[in-house]
Order: C-alpha cells, then structure tokens, then sequence
C-alpha cells in the first residue's frame, strides 16, 4: 500500500489502511516495516488477523540498549561496550542511538572530536567497540513449536545501511543464538538479527534485532525460506514441518 509513513504519520497511515481493508476484503495484514504501530492499534481491525508481537515485545527488542541489555544476560558475545568518552581509547567506535531502520541510527566516529560531537545532544546511546570483519544477518521466524533461520553474508555495502548484495548461508552458531534471545522472551513473528564476524579469527558478535522483515527478505526467498507465505500459513493455524524447507547456500541476490 503507497501512503503517509506509517511512523512519521501514524494517524493517516492507519485511516488509510482501514480503508484499503474495507475496499478488497483481506483477512490478513502481513506489516513489512513498522509492525509496532499496528500492534499498538489491533483494536482499530478487529475483523484482520495481524500476525505481529505485541508492542512491547517488538519495542524491547528493537531497542537497541534493550535488546543488548537482555542479549548480555543470555551470555551471547557482543561488541565491548562503553559507557562514555573517557572509556575510549581506539578509533573508530560504534555509535547507536536507541531507534532506527537502515543505518540512519548508527554512526562511526573516527576521533575524539567527532566522537564528543556526537555525545553531546546524545541523552540515551549505545557506544561500542568497533569490529574489524564483515556482517552476517539472520532471518528467522519462530511461532509456538516452530522455528526457522537462515542467514546470509552482506557483500554490500560494508559498513551500515540495507544490504545491497547478499550471499546465503547457514551459520549454526549465529542461528543458534537467534532463537536463544527470541525464545527468552517467546516471540511470535519474523525477526532480523544482524552479527558481525570478525576478520581476524572467525569470532561472531551480536549487534541488534530488528522484529520486522529484514532488508535482505530477498535472499531469503531466493534461497527457499519464504517467510511471508510460511508465516501465513502459521498465523491461520496450520501445522507447519521445518523440515520441509529446502534452503539453498550460496545463493547471491541484489
């Protein structure tokens, strides 16, 4: 659906959207970005089945301190993290603010005078270390007794923003710590987990979440985990076997 931004113009987003509704009689609404918004308004649709988590759920975990706090509690490895400018000695370092899609959150000071530019409107942050490697992103979807992930290698770009050129594979470990962090607070939907890898010896970090359908959806679909129609078919109740998803690697998509 074309319309106002569902974040930035919630009000128009959901008028429009009901309207869209009553006019070609769906029954479902799959959200692609901003899920939080119709979580928080499921009572403007009570006639849709709106398979999204709670807003709560999706805003602890798209959080990007909340959801650090609750990965360090699970013991998955992150980035070390600072606490303010003093604590840093090595450049260039990871700036994050709490919210964010696509990179527009995250930047990378370079100096001390960059860095303290940055700090000084910054009321909430999170400041980490930044890792020399490359990133590898985890799709996953988990609903009741159901669990899959898949995950792909960003090719590009090779810092921050949506990923432009993917590279599929299967990272057991990463995977694994995926639905650690979503069966710790029993998480119903799709769910993006974005890791760095670090150049040097192969060691994984975690960086942040993001409960919504990743930027990289395509290689997922291209490599035989098509998520939309999977979760469909769970959301209207059906049984659905992993087993029956044959995921291809080394799939490149742009």
């Amino acid at each position: 659906m074309e319309g106002p931004n569902a974040r930035k113009h919630e009000g128009e987003f959901l008028k429009k959207l009901r309207l869209q509704l009553d006019g070609c009689g769906a029954g479902m609404v799959i959200p692609t970005f901003f899920p939080e918004v119709l979580a928080a308004h499921r009572d403007r649709f009570p006639d849709i089945l709106i398979p999204v988590e709670s807003a709560e759920k999706l805003q602890l975990l798209d959080n990007k301190l909340s959801c650090s706090t609750l990965a360090a509690s699970l013991g998955i490895p992150q980035p070390r993290r600072f606490s303010g400018f003093d604590e840093v000695k090595q450049y260039p370092v990871v700036f994050k603010r709490p919210c964010g899609q696509g990179g527009d959150s995250v930047y990378f000071p370079g100096n001390p005078r960059a860095l303290r530019n940055i700090l000084a409107p910054a009321k909430e942050f999170l400041l980490t270390e930044y890792i020399d490697g490359y990133d590898v992103c985890v799709d996953a979807l988990r609903w009741d007794g159901f669990f899959f992930a898949a995950s792909y290698r960003v090719l590009e770009p090779l810092r921050k923003g949506v990923s432009t050129l993917r590279e599929s594979l299967r990272a057991p470990e990463l995977e694994a710590w995926a639905r650690q962090l979503l069966d710790a607070v029993d998480y119903h939907g799709v769910c993006g987990l974005d890791f760095r890898i670090r150049a040097a010896d192969g060691r994984a970090f975690f960086l942040e979440c993001n409960p919504r359908f990743s930027g990289g959806l395509a290689s997922a679909l291209s490599s035989g985990f098509d998520i939309p129609a999977l979760l469909w078919r769970l959301a209207t109740g059906e049984q659905v076997d992993a087993a029956e998803i044959v995921f291809r690697e080394g799939v490149i998509t742009r």
